[in-house]
């Protein structure tokens, strides 16, 4: 048995002894109101008693003869005399004023006994209410796992239990402007719940959020005007704030779950598509392949045409060279770890670049100095140049004009020494939307839906991936002159 229950079983037979005491054996539960019945007869009874004897003692001292015939005399011989008699009546009067002075005694502990219980009933009746209604409050807040109806939720909820004419919720992750000052403030400094008092402001409670010992945010509540919290409503709104604290943290683990998740089928979806597009571009030039070893195994076949076959299988077997190597230029990205940068002078690359392009057919003109040195590889920022070059030959129109000047976004106006190198690719196709300008960037993503040109949506990327391992920046523009174009910068660090 626990120490509730004895307590319990000793109140229990303190008041049965009571009641037995005062009389009250017919009740197994006595009731405040049988009690003052009981009061009521012990009150009359006294009082019919000690009347009667009054009458009795007043008869006899105006009426001697019917005192003698009771045998009371003030001569011998006679059952009393009279001082024994009046003497006897005082001692009746004192015991049963006694007797009623005992009786009251214990009446009004009985009293008191069940005042108590009807006290510790109430204060039981109103704590299950309480608990009736977090926990009403905790199934209604789980019953949803979107935060803002979670929020929505707690809000109602607080101020349904506490009759409060409004309230608001602070998360520490959407204000954290406004956890800084006021009584909110206060709160999510010190993690302690405050009750405001003030009698020029209608009375309110502010909470924090708890969860696992972070602060999520702190919860706040107003009465109505002429209304007051007290301690016992703080302390019933700080159990609900834990139970709310906790449906918040579950709500915002729903949400990164729901991103993880979305994440996840957007990875799949375009691995699949990455998969498709690969699938098509590879065997676009091993078909090709195939069908030129095919054609070649002729006997009959022309020196000529022999020639023409031959120079296919080698751009084909270039163009399948590339589509590998951006696979593994990706991958590389990913797992390891660039060497450091070094001196690259990048205007001699430029000119090297457009002179193997000159001698494949495709010109490339170049406007740069006779030296400007960056911070660089000089093998990373070649497959930069050359990526960016071929795009713009397979999705732009000639003439392709590469630029390197000195960056004139770093130069500072006290010195006319720049601090980076701005190389520029331009093209004069039809350009690139704005929308889609950062788009490019990404994996995987063509533009041409039609897939009618060579690529599988690396090529931008790797440039991105490539320039950041030599601690620069590139970005997609548009001709300053409005003509139409694309212009693809890179802006590198100075050596």
């Amino acid at each position: 048995m626990s120490v509730s229950d004895r307590k319990v079983s000793l109140d229990r037979a303190r008041l049965t002894e009571e009641a037995r005491i005062v009389g009250l054996r017919e009740f197994d539960t006595p009731t405040l109101e049988a009690v003052e019945r009981r009061r009521l007869q012990l009150w009359f009874l006294s009082i019919v008693i000690l009347l009667g004897v009054c009458a009795i003692v007043t008869a006899g001292s105006i009426f001697p003869t019917l005192l003698a015939e009771w045998g009371v005399s003030v001569s011998s011989g006679r059952w009393f005399t009279g001082w024994q008699f009046r003497a006897l009546m005082l001692t009746l009067t004192f015991g049963f004023t006694a007797y009623t002075i005992e009786k009251e005694r214990h009446l009004r502990r009985l009293t008191r006994l069940l005042v108590d219980e009807r006290v510790l009933t109430a204060a039981l009746s109103n704590r299950l209410s309480e608990v009736s209604a977090l926990l009403d409050a905790g199934k209604a807040i789980n019953s949803v796992l979107e935060l803002d109806a979670v929020l929505n939720i707690i809000l109602n909820s607080a101020t349904s239990l506490l009759r409060a004419s409004g309230g608001s919720i602070t998360l520490v992750s959407d204000d954290p402007e406004g956890l800084r000052e006021g009584v909110a403030g206060r709160v999510a400094r010190s993690w302690e719940p405050i009750l405001v008092t003030d009698h020029d402001t209608p009375s309110g409670m502010c909470v924090p959020l708890v969860h696992r010992s972070e602060l999520l945010g702190v919860l706040s509540v107003h009465s109505g005007k002429g209304a007051r919290f007290t301690e016992y409503d703080l302390r019933a709104l700080s159990l609900f704030a834990e139970q709310a604290a906790a449906a918040i943290a579950n709500a915002r683990l729903y949400e990164l779950e729901q991103q993880r998740v979305a994440q996840l089928v957007e990875s799949e979806t375009r691995k699949s598509e990455f998969l498709a597009g690969v699938s098509h571009d590879l065997r676009t030039p091993l078909t090709s392949l195939i069908g030129c070893t095919k054609m070649l195994q002729r006997k009959d076949l022309a020196d000529h045409h022999r020639q023409e076959l031959a120079t296919m299988i080698d751009r084909q077997a270039a163009r399948l060279n590339r589509m590998i190597e951006d696979l593994l230029a990706a991958a590389r990205l990913e797992s390891e770890q660039p060497p450091p940068a070094e001196p690259v002078d990048v205007a001699s690359l430029v000119r090297e670049l457009a002179a193997e392009y000159e001698v494949d057919g495709h010109p490339v003109t170049v406007d740069a100095p006779p030296t400007l040195v960056a911070l660089g590889r000089a093998e990373a920022l070649r497959r930069v140049l050359v990526n960016l070059v071929d795009n713009a030959f397979k999705h732009g129109t000639p003439p392709v004009v590469v630029t390197v000047t000195p960056d004139p976004a770093s130069a500072s106006t006290a010195s006319t020494a720049a601090t980076g190198v701005l190389v520029s690719v331009r093209d004069h196709g039809g350009g690139i939307a704005v929308d889609d300008r950062e788009r490019v960037f990404e994996r995987f993503t063509r533009l041409d839906t039609t897939r009618t040109k060579p690529g599988i949506g690396l090529g931008l990327s790797i440039v991105q991936g490539l320039v950041a391992s030599c601690d620069g920046t590139v970005w997609v523009g548009a001709p300053p002159d409005g003509s139409p174009g694309t212009v693809v910068h890179v802006r590198l660090r100075a050596a």
